[in-house]
């Protein structure tokens, strides 16, 4: 083909050509250009970074063509498939002031899901934020708003929707709303945190919706009215929102806003707990377990109880530990018990680590599912009696046997 430069050499043979050449370029940068440009006409990406770093090795490159093929070479490597080469020459773009390389930056780190990349895409999304583009100041907005990347600031998220729609929007209203419901930057007021936050709804919000239930159903910032907050929680539901539906799951359990229906409290739980609301799935647990709105049924109640366990929930993971140590719903299995109440035994603020160290003294003492082993069943059944558990204490009272320490659980 023309000039003989489409022949698939690696390119790190290429790399090394251009290394010996570097201080007399053969070729002019628009001669380089020119073959990166063909080599993008044939969907070869590879070669054409390779042109393009080839030429960023040139001593005569303006400041400009620097910046600008510095962008290329990232979109180069990033067609041909290479991501984490083309993020890198993009934040060299990007740290040079290049405009479409902030982006890129900021889009790239956000298709993650650790927080120190969800922490650069904000800070390159900002970036470009401030070059006016209206979408991206809402993003901005959404993640300071949300705490992505950063930790929640309505206020910040605020300087961005305003910026976005200079007249208002429903972001806006609920970031303000939201700032006076906090107090952050401004002195706490629920009265008008309510005004802006009802503004936001009424602008279908889903997140103000959902507070405007809140508030109405405590009695914050407005006159307390279950069948308002009823309402709000059913608008938020409409909208996916789904701590809403654990909120109006509640309403119907305590009959707050429409008359008390335990079926259909339970009918919402398990709706909620489907879509991965851990208090629903919890709350679904007790029902099965208690028979409330339904027949009792411990198997089902585990189940819940697990589904549960598996999201950050200390009180879950004692129950689940619970039921397998006695055997309620399922066969006593010591092994499962000691897992789900080690779990619990991590958790040192909550009030089951106690409970949860008891009973896993308990099973390394009978060393049943697991290697007896008395020195740490005594260490963990001392320590839940230092934090006042009254079976501890009464198991250490009578030197803990056996039996003593089984039946007081």
């Amino acid at each position: 083909m023309e000039h003989g430069f489409v022949n698939k050499e690696p390119a790190e043979d290429l790399q090394s050509d251009v290394l010996q050449d570097r201080a007399q370029p053969q070729m002019s940068v628009d001669e380089v250009y020119a073959l990166a440009k063909h080599c993008r006409e044939e969907k070869d990406y590879q070669m054409e970074a390779c042109w393009y770093e080839m030429l960023l090795m040139y001593r005569d490159i303006e400041k400009e063509q620097l910046i600008t093929t510095q962008y290329c070479c990232g979109e180069a490597y990033f067609d041909a498939g290479n991501e984490k080469e083309a993020l890198q020459w993009f934040e060299k773009a990007a740290r040079q002031g290049h405009k479409k390389a902030k982006l890129r930056c900021g889009r790239m780190y956000a298709q993650s899901k650790e927080e120190k990349d969800q922490a650069k895409a904000l800070y390159w999304l900002e970036q470009a934020a401030e070059e006016g583009n209206p979408e991206i100041q809402q993003q901005c907005g959404d993640m300071n708003c949300q705490g992505r990347g950063t930790k929640v600031s309505y206020a910040r998220a605020l300087y961005w929707y305003e910026k976005a729609f200079p007249w208002g929007s429903a972001s806006t209203y609920f970031a303000r709303g939201m700032m006076y419901y906090t107090g952050e930057g401004v002195g706490t007021d629920h009265t008008r945190a309510f005004e802006y936050l009802k503004k936001a709804a009424d602008r279908n919000h889903v997140q103000a919706q959902y507070q405007c239930g809140w508030m109405y159903q405590h009695g914050e910032g407005t006159l307390k009215d279950p069948k308002k907050a009823l309402k709000s929680y059913e608008e938020a539901v409409e909208n996916g929102h789904v701590d809403a539906l654990y909120q109006l799951g509640g309403m119907y359990d305590h009959g707050e806003g429409v008359k008390r229906d335990r079926k259909q409290a339970l009918r919402i739980y398990r709706e909620a707990g489907n879509k991965g609301e851990t208090k629903a799935q919890l709350q679904c647990g007790w029902m099965y377990y208690r028979g409330d709105g339904t027949k009792k049924d411990r198997k089902a109640a585990l189940q819940w109880f697990e589904k549960a366990g598996q999201k950050d929930c200390p009180e879950a993971w004692l129950l689940c530990g619970k039921m397998y140590f006695k055997g309620t719903g399922t066969d006593r299995d010591y092994t499962k018990a000691l897992f789900w109440c080690e779990k619990a035994v991590q958790a040192s603020d909550s009030p089951e680590n106690p409970e949860a160290k008891y009973i896993c003294g308990t099973i390394y003492l009978s060393g049943e599912g697991v290697k007896k082993d008395p020195e740490k069943a005594l260490l963990l059944i001392r320590e839940a009696a230092k934090q006042g558990y009254r079976p501890a204490r009464l198991a250490l009272k009578f030197k803990y046997p056996r039996q003593t320490i089984m039946s007081a659980t």
